[in-house]
């Protein structure tokens, strides 16, 4: 059987990125219409995704998110022939079940092959114009994750009339800035499992009362449009991947504090985000997150980020204790 090639990464233009090394995605090879196998290599070092303060023996799976949000943007070009300029919209992503075990680093980087489902195709007027697509994300023939993404898309004239009439709603120049409000500072990085303060996306964390009585953490997000991968091009709003990281870090933190976690020693297990809006780079923007259920090794917590009163994106995490030790199968 037809194996995907591991040799090379794909051309980093399908994947949007312009630093190599931070395209994950190796190859793509069709099973049918609706299913393909897509090849991921995880690198043993990253300055973000392998950025963490006290489970460093285990592979973070936002990598996988990252790694499923580039087979997007692959697809969208490649599978759905939309052309270079087209403008792609993250509309929602998840992650579930992931196997922190089979994801502990090993003495090679981590070869992970998405097989890939369309689910559906969504059609307009003019065509074409999104996609939902699932995926199992294997290292070898054990499952270490499911994933889910959908996507839409815009062209350039099309992208260039929404974000004015967004901006102009909110009262802004309707030429969008590509630089950020002074980010201030920032919550200390062990406190969110970093090692990297440069890596830290929120503000110091504040409890309050939610309206339902339960402890909610707030924070501002902190936006650095210099960070080498969470603003790799040029861009005039928040990326999905900031607002994700922002969502995790707030959690963990409130976790920690509200006693629902021992230490913000922690993985990501488990993930489910809808994105409403953009993040505007020159207006404020804030976090929420909110404990739901909790067991004393994991804690679901649900988030929220707001601008200008206006819900922008939400989700709800899984965060699991690190295991001490973890060993590749």
């Amino acid at each position: 059987m037809d194996t995907v090639e591991f040799s090379q990464t794909v051309p980093r233009e399908l994947v949007h990125r312009l630093s190599l090394a931070e395209v994950f995605l190796t190859g793509v090879l069709a099973r049918d219409e609706d299913t393909l196998d897509i090849g991921v290599q995880i690198p043993r070092s990253h300055a973000f995704y392998r950025d963490t303060a006290g489970c460093r023996h285990v592979y973070d799976p936002m990598v996988l998110v990252e790694a499923v949000r580039q087979s997007l943007l692959m697809l969208g070009h490649d599978l759905f022939e939309n052309p270079f300029g087209t403008k792609f919209i993250l509309r929602d992503i998840a992650l579930r079940d992931a196997d922190i075990t089979a994801l502990a680093v090993g003495d090679a980087p981590t070869e992970v092959v998405l097989r890939c489902r369309i689910v559906r195709r969504f059609r307009g007027r003019e065509g074409l114009k999104g996609a939902r697509l699932s995926y199992t994300a294997l290292i070898g023939e054990r499952v270490v994750a499911t994933l889910e993404g959908s996507m839409s898309w815009l062209t350039p004239a099309q992208w260039q009339a929404t974000r004015e009439e967004v901006r102009a709603t909110l009262g802004l120049p309707v030429q969008a800035t590509f630089t950020a409000c002074e980010p201030g500072e920032r919550i200390g990085e062990a406190l969110v499992g970093r090692r990297d303060a440069a890596n830290v996306v929120i503000s110091p964390l504040e409890l309050q009362l939610a309206p339902d009585g339960a402890e909610m953490g707030t924070a501002r997000l902190r936006v650095d449009t210099s960070h080498p991968v969470l603003f790799d091009h040029p861009l005039d709003h928040v990326p999905g991947m900031l607002t994700l990281e922002a969502f995790r870090q707030l959690s963990l933190a409130t976790a920690v504090e509200t006693g629902a976690l021992p230490s913000a020693s922690a993985v990501l297990t488990g993930l489910k985000a809808r994105f409403t809006g953009f993040g505007e780079l020159d207006l404020p923007i804030t976090c929420e997150s909110v404990r739901m259920e909790d067991d004393g090794t994991s804690a679901v917590l649900r988030c929220v980020m707001k601008q200008a009163g206006h819900t922008i994106a939400d989700g709800e995490l899984r965060l699991t204790a690190a295991p001490t030790e973890a060993r590749p199968i």
